[in-house]
């Protein structure tokens, strides 16, 4: 098992841009933890790093999934939403698109 060391703890919440007292803030830790980990030698839980690794996903996600801003893209989404949405989200008993 891999124990996160601060150097990854740092990397990681800054790629997310947040301070330590954001991550607290985030999962209910006493502002203080960070410092005990960095100054007490206390060893990083295992759910810490778990815990970033989702949040670091769901930024690639957002970012790979965003919508581009540019003027030749806009509204692209919205036409194709409302395609899917006239092709699957039939009333029951009723025709797709109605």
């Amino acid at each position: 098992m891999h124990v996160m060391t601060l150097d990854e703890f740092e990397s990681a919440i800054a790629a997310l841009g947040w301070k330590a007292s954001d991550f607290c803030r985030a999962t209910g830790l006493h502002r203080n933890t960070p410092s005990r980990w960095r100054n007490e030698g206390v060893e990083i839980p295992e759910w810490v790093p778990r815990h970033l690794g989702l949040l670091l996903d769901v930024r690639r996600l957002y970012a790979a999934h965003t919508v581009p801003a540019s003027d030749r893209a806009a509204g692209w989404f919205l036409e194709d939403l409302e395609r899917l949405h006239a092709a699957y989200l039939a009333p029951p008993g009723g025709k797709a698109g109605e």
